[in-house]
């Protein structure tokens, strides 16, 4: 594949994990519904309810940010010894990043997993 063609592939995934997030916030707002049904009502099922969206959606989350962080670390290993200072720094600190909201996502599904009594509210979603 040439250069051009291999950005046009990128952006159509890009489109499509758009798409994905669009589907994240519905699933948020209704995972909300549930937990503000929970802390009104004290609805032991619409907490259970909750957590399971919450947990879905970071699970969700997770492997998109691996896809990014994937294409990160493909990008630093395709750098070329002639291509500019300034793209070798902005590549990496991009795979940087990936890697940093990637530990992120994990970390926020751990949480989402592990505090079944909703004492953490998450919210990087």
């Amino acid at each position: 594949m040439n250069e051009t063609e291999e950005r046009l592939n990128d952006i159509r995934i890009e489109n499509n994990v758009w798409i994905l997030y669009l589907g994240i916030i519905a699933l948020s707002y209704w995972a909300n519904e549930f937990e503000k049904k929970y802390f009104i009502y004290n609805d032991q099922e619409a907490k259970e309810k909750y957590r399971i969206l919450t947990i879905i959606i970071f699970s969700i989350l997770v492997m998109v940010y691996y896809y990014f962080f994937k294409e990160g670390l493909e990008n630093v290993n395709e750098l070329n010894p002639w291509d500019d200072e300034n793209k070798k720094e902005l590549t990496k600190l991009n795979a940087f990043a990936s890697t940093l909201i990637l530990i992120a996502g994990i970390i926020f599904l751990y949480i989402a997993i592990v505090d079944t009594e909703l004492n953490v509210e998450i919210a990087f979603n």
